[in-house]
């Protein structure tokens, strides 16, 4: 899904406005991770944003189980490379949209013979319709210690929408918005919560 410039500033205006800090969480359970992600940052003191992304999305994926992990698309060689060092099983890669529009089925049907996935990363060069079908196989078969992660949420309407969707299933309980990327998580004992957080 491409970027959409206008969509973009503007989306980057709301969520700046809307971010809450690290102090401001009541939750033990959203402070220790956020805490988490933050303390991974300074000791790693990335040279970039994109490698601070790809050692968030290692991060997160680290906090499940890692069993049965599932990535959508392509990222930067380092998010695979981070995801390597931390999956504990097995590591599904569904390709970039080119080679999705013959094989789109039988990629599908792989998701459809796994009964669980720890962590699902989507990354954003798929069309939303794509992508809408892909979550409704996915979700019902995330782990109740699993998360999904988008990438690109805020980079088009479209990806915004998939976003929603995902902020919107009863089976998610808790997300947190970095504006880059978002985190899903099924297993939150508060009440469904929806923040912005920054990095």
């Amino acid at each position: 899904m491409g970027r959409n410039s206008g969509h973009i500033a503007l989306a980057y205006l709301k969520h700046w406005l809307l971010k809450e800090d690290r102090y401001s969480q009541q939750s033990p359970f959203i402070f220790s991770v956020y805490q988490g992600a933050l303390d991974l940052i300074k000791k790693e003191n990335p040279s970039s944003k994109a490698e601070k992304v790809a050692l968030l999305l290692a991060y997160f994926c680290q906090i499940t189980p890692a069993n049965q992990v599932l990535e959508f698309g392509i990222g930067n060689e380092r998010i695979t490379e981070l995801l390597n060092q931390v999956i504990h099983g097995e590591f599904f890669k569904i390709p970039e949209p080119e080679s999705l529009v013959q094989e789109i089925g039988s990629h599908l049907q792989q998701i459809q013979k796994h009964q669980s996935f720890d962590y699902i990363l989507i990354h954003p060069q798929h069309s939303q319709a794509f992508l809408h079908e892909a979550l409704t196989l996915c979700l019902p078969r995330i782990q109740a210690q699993g998360i999904v992660v988008l990438e690109g949420i805020h980079h088009s309407q479209g990806m915004n929408a998939c976003w929603k969707k995902i902020q919107a299933d009863t089976r998610i309980q808790l997300t947190l918005d970095f504006f880059d990327f978002g985190v899903a998580f099924l297993s939150y004992s508060g009440p469904k919560t929806n923040l912005n957080l920054s990095y």
